[in-house]
């Protein structure tokens, strides 16, 4: 194989992932005459077919497939290479850089990896926003210094990087002047309820509202909010019990009191899974894997 690119072959896989031109254009932000070019070249090079046209989807040959096979683990270790023999130093950023959060790790996670990052980076601006429902777009449509970190799971396309960064477990929550002293479920059941809503997941019932469906407890759900501030104003000043993030509990206590959601409705153990997302070209960029690696330590060490 002669005038070898390291882009042809990316498009190999990218094309196997996507089975379109028009996809794995925008996904490789070129154009879709350009995708029909490269392809060329690889079928050139490779003397085969590599994908036929079935309806309206790219079906890889035999030969194709075999190539395939071996390509993914080549590019992760070619990525990596070139990374590693690129200086960077994270004191060099500048501009802004897109941090978008889900709200109950904001005040947590976020402000930690906020102060680090603008630390290191004294000429960087963080903008940090809320993660929404249309937050995947945006990471699609924004490569450049565009990064989300929320709960799993969450409904994306190939287009973005998911790398699982920590979990974390929900409680009951309640004002220390509250009577509840053991969170047995007859006992939550005598007061009205708050979920803390995860924005942008997949649609339905939260996670708490389906455990609860699911041992047919007729308990209605009194409020559902993404808003931090709201719920802890509605649990200091009432008798609501709310399900808050245990990752919040230091930063609450110790005006109020995480306890235990019974077994019966949440298994021992059970963590609800954090990621964080960004485009696919950022894929071992030294910015991607320093994010990476302090939000898992902060989120050890919450």
């Amino acid at each position: 194989m002669q005038n070898k690119d390291l882009n042809l072959l990316k498009l190999l896989v990218i094309l196997n992932e996507e089975r379109q031109t028009i996809l794995a254009a925008k996904r490789m932000n070129l154009s879709q005459p350009t995708i029909s070019i490269m392809l060329k070249k690889l079928r050139d090079q490779f003397d085969d077919p590599l994908f036929i046209r079935d309806k309206n989807n790219l079906t890889p040959t035999i030969k194709c497939e075999n190539i395939l096979a071996t390509l993914p683990a080549l590019l992760t270790q070619l990525d990596k290479l070139y990374s590693d023999n690129t200086q960077w130093d994270i004191s060099q950023l500048n501009g802004d850089l897109n941090l978008l959060i889900s709200p109950p790790l904001i005040p947590t996670l976020g402000s930690q990896l906020i102060k680090k990052l603008t630390l290191l980076a004294p000429e960087l601006t963080v903008q940090c926003s809320h993660w929404a429902g249309d937050t995947p777009q945006r990471l699609e449509n924004n490569p450049h210094q565009h990064f989300g970190i929320t709960y799993l799971p969450m409904e994306t396309n190939k287009t973005l990087l998911e790398q699982e960064i920590g979990g974390d477990e929900f409680a009951f929550v309640v004002s220390n002047e509250h009577p509840l002293q053991q969170a047995s479920i007859e006992n939550v059941l005598l007061y009205p309820l708050a979920i803390c809503l995860i924005p942008g997941g997949i649609t339905g019932p939260s996670k708490a509202e389906q455990l609860i469906r699911n041992l047919k407890i007729k308990k209605k759900i009194n409020l559902r909010t993404s808003d931090i501030s709201l719920m802890t104003n509605l649990l200091k000043e009432s008798n609501y019990v709310g399900v808050m993030p245990r990752t919040l509990q230091a930063l609450m206590q110790p005006y109020f009191r995480f306890l235990s959601i019974p077994h019966e409705i949440v298994p021992q153990s059970y963590q609800r899974k954090i990621a964080l997302f960004c485009h696919q070209t950022n894929r071992n960029q030294p910015l991607t894997e320093w994010l990476i690696k302090e939000a898992k330590e902060i989120l050890n060490s919450i």
